[in-house]
């Protein structure tokens, strides 16, 4: 990376411009063309969005000298394909901190970070916990969420769908109980249920995902998957707990079986009681929100409507907001390539 060039993010890059930047490498896959001839097919992000690169040349070289999940220092021209912009790699190299540090890498340049305060949500769920008044979810939650606090600060909810940033998890968890608690009561639901079914729902995926700064799925969770694994944990726990209802382990563990919701989602079961029912669609609401912002927010093209190319497949609108946010953050990239 030549020093004399600024960096871009990712949010930056316009067509048929040359562009320098740290990215996260997410995704290599090597192919050929009809001709035979060996090229990459790579996934590339930063903190401001995701874009997708081609390198043509000695690509068989190269596979081998990137790892995923990895920093790597990239030189690219920007290119249209079908509407929307991608990468004609040029160079790429593999990147270490201590080398690269004094050419203007860092880790947070490309690892995406939830924006809220981490600390002021985990002292939500504390105080959530400690007011508990039924000793056996008492304990349960004590063993598989605040003995976990070091994980839950920064992990991602999922690979890439919905809040895939560090701290995603902890987030998502917070916005269901926020839901939560407000609508059990409304529906005069187990309340203390729904607060342990919703902090347990997920609680697989600290097992399922490696985290950052590779954010990989285990070898544990491409066999199993988070709502396998999280029964197995939850289980294993509650038979450490002496005198644990039977009725309430029964129901704990449904809502983990049923949270996906349909079969066609790699649900075992479907909800079968109020509560269950409303943590499966708490989580629908929080992780579709997530997905819908997200998708506004890295878009790179300006106007008041995105592309299709998104989870919902529909242009999806840019408020007046979301536009003078976007502008904003532009504005800001461009200063910071000036500076």
């Amino acid at each position: 990376m030549k020093k004399n060039i600024p960096l871009s993010t990712v949010r930056s890059f316009k067509a048929n411009q040359e562009v320098r930047a740290y990215l996260l490498l997410k995704e290599k896959h090597l192919r050929l063309t009809r001709d035979g001839k060996p090229y990459l097919d790579v996934i590339l992000s930063d903190r401001s969005g995701t874009i997708i690169g081609k390198i043509w040349e000695h690509a068989g070289e190269i596979e081998p000298m990137i790892e995923t999940g990895a920093p790597v220092g990239v030189r690219a021209i920007v290119e249209e394909y079908r509407g929307n912009r991608q990468l004609n790699i040029k160079r790429i190299v593999p990147v270490n901190e201590e080398d690269f540090s004094s050419k203007g890498f860092s880790w947070e340049l490309i690892l995406p970070k939830s924006e809220k305060n981490s600390e002021k949500l985990w002292r939500f769920i504390e105080k959530t916990i400690d007011k508990m008044n039924n000793p056996h979810i008492l304990a349960l939650l004590q063993l598989l969420i605040v003995d976990n606090r070091a994980k839950i600060l920064k992990h991602p909810a999922s690979l890439r769908l919905h809040h895939a940033t560090m701290g995603g998890f902890l987030e998502h968890t917070v916005y269901m109980l926020n839901l939560g608690i407000h609508a059990a009561k409304q529906y005069k639901l187990d309340q203390e249920l729904v607060i342990a079914g919703i902090l347990l729902h997920d609680i697989g995926k600290l097992d399922e995902l490696s985290g950052y700064p590779n954010n990989l799925y285990t070898d544990e969770g491409n066999f199993l998957g988070h709502v396998v694994m999280g029964y197995n944990m939850v289980d294993k726990v509650i038979a450490t707990i002496p005198e644990f209802p039977a009725d309430l382990a029964l129901k704990l563990k449904h809502i983990l079986l049923s949270h996906q919701g349909e079969y066609e989602n790699q649900s075992p079961k479907k909800p079968v009681f109020p509560e269950a029912l409303l943590i499966h669609y708490l989580d629908e609401l929080d992780a579709r929100m997530d997905m819908m912002k997200t998708a506004i927010n890295q878009e790179l093209d300006d106007g008041e409507w995105t592309s299709v190319k998104n989870y919902f497949r529909v242009p999806l609108y840019k408020s007046q907001k979301d536009i003078n946010e976007l502008s904003a953050k532009q504005d800001k990239a461009n200063a910071e390539k000036k500076s």
